[in-house]
């Protein structure tokens, strides 16, 4: 095992990671930090001028390790990668004019900036190839061809986008959708240096929930920008001093310096307004389906994260999965129109029928879930028939009436939620199997005895 690494990073993606006077910064460094203390391996800095840079020197082997990567089939041919550690929502940007367009399937002929060397752009090549594609050096580039106008669209992670928008003060652009592409990053290492990746992993592990927490609240807490205009107060104070000293002469006057002054007052707090309003929608949209206003997958993933029940604990935990019967035939029949009027009716339908305390979150498609906390099974299942019977007795937009197929699963003891859902899924394809329309519970989870 190598004593000594060196590694390479983006060196300008906050706030992921980046380089700051020759000083790595960012989420991954926090987890570099860590990975040096636990597993004893020192961690040196090569730095590079740009992510492409950094590709390059992975591929020469001049760098061997770099701590934050999507895994791509390119990339697979020089470089070995964990699992994943960190996921986050990829979104589209554009102007406040362009129209919301929700996905990458409603670009149609618009332009589509996009950073050299990420992903994106070989996901885009092989699932969107008619997209015309506009190759810039970085994310901020990228938002720059927007703002100039060399691109319609740009394509990047919301947190680095949330974080650039507030650096550069481009408060003309606006979320345009939700890319279904994930980031889903992951320590990378070069082709023979293998055996390190479960060292890495192992340490991953032993990191608590509460640390993860922490390191991604330290570098994507949100600042408002100080919108302070000092040369405005300078220039307010030297007039307030004239009025002063030749009030006497210019007592006519000061109405109307006090009228200006005002103005300035409001068109600041107004500046304000605008920001926090831009601020409060990043952070809906970063935990919202845009459609339906549920939770969206970023949120749910979330969640599992922290939900996990204790041992000889009371509070019972209970996932409820449903999934719209027939719902291509309503889009086939009907038009897609409908068919999301319909999502966003049965959503609505689904928010006002849970408890305080639930979650209501969009999973996919047609398909929702429904987190019940302090929930047994046996009472998921009297909300999931009461959710049923409320949906067969109205009739959704289009004169469409829907039936849905349930799944219920109850969280066991030390059982992950991800493997509860799992359960619940496949508590769900039964209910289909047998006919659509009804509840099915999944099969009690078996505890070991060690």
């Amino acid at each position: 095992m190598p004593q000594q690494v060196n590694y390479c990073v983006d060196p300008d993606w906050l706030p992921y990671e980046a380089i700051v006077d020759g000083r790595h910064v960012g989420i991954s460094a926090d987890y570099m930090r860590y990975l040096q203390r636990v597993t004893g391996i020192e961690f040196v800095l090569l730095p590079t001028e740009s992510w492409s840079q950094t590709l390059t020197a992975l591929q020469q082997g001049d760098c061997q390790l770099t701590p934050m990567l999507n895994r791509s089939p390119e990339r697979e041919q020089y470089l070995v990668f964990s699992d994943v550690y960190f996921r986050s929502p990829n979104v589209l940007v554009s102007l406040r004019e362009q129209p919301f367009l929700q996905s990458l399937d409603n670009i149609g002929e618009r332009s589509l900036a996009v950073p050299q060397g990420y992903r994106l752009l070989e996901y885009l090549a092989t699932h969107y190839p008619e997209i015309p594609i506009v190759v810039v050096q970085s994310e901020a580039d990228g938002l720059t061809a927007v703002a100039s106008g060399r691109a319609d669209l740009f394509i990047g992670s919301l947190y680095s986008i949330n974080a650039l928008i507030q650096q550069q003060a481009l408060y003309q652009m606006k979320i345009a959708g939700w890319v279904g592409l994930e980031d889903e990053l992951r320590l990378g290492v070069i082709t023979g240096l293998e055996p390190l990746i479960p060292v890495l992993e192992q340490a991953l592990a032993e990191l608590s929930d509460a640390e993860r927490i922490q390191i991604y609240r330290n570098w994507t807490q949100i600042e408002i920008i100080d919108q302070t205009n000092y040369r405005l107060i300078w220039q307010v104070t030297t007039a307030a001093l004239g009025i002063i000293l030749l009030l006497l002469l210019w007592n006519y006057r000061s109405s109307y310096f006090n009228r200006k002054l005002q103005e300035k007052n409001q068109q600041l707090k107004q500046t304000q307004a605008r920001l926090e309003r831009a601020v409060n929608k990043l952070q809906f949209l970063s935990s919202h389906d845009p459609l339906t206003k549920a939770y969206n997958r970023n949120h749910f993933d979330q969640s599992m994260q922290k939900q996990r029940r204790q041992p000889n604990s009371d509070d019972a935990f209970s996932l409820i999965v449903l999934d719209i019967d027939y719902f291509k035939q309503i889009n086939d029949q009907h038009g897609h129109l409908v068919g999301d009027q319909v999502l966003q009716e049965l959503a609505s339908e689904l928010m006002q029928q849970v408890r305080d305390g639930d979650q209501v979150t969009r999973w996919g498609g047609e398909e929702f879930v429904i987190l019940c906390q302090k929930t047994s099974l046996r009472e998921a299942k009297v909300l999931a028939e009461r959710i049923r019977h409320s949906i067969s007795q109205q009739l959704f937009a289009g004169s469409v009436q829907l039936s849905c197929s349930f799944g219920l699963a109850e969280q066991g003891a030390k059982e992950p939620l991800m493997a509860c859902f799992e359960r619940a899924d496949k508590a769900l394809y039964q209910a289909k199997a047998e006919g659509r329309d009804r509840i099915c519970l999944a099969d009690p989870l078996v505890a070991t005895v060690s």
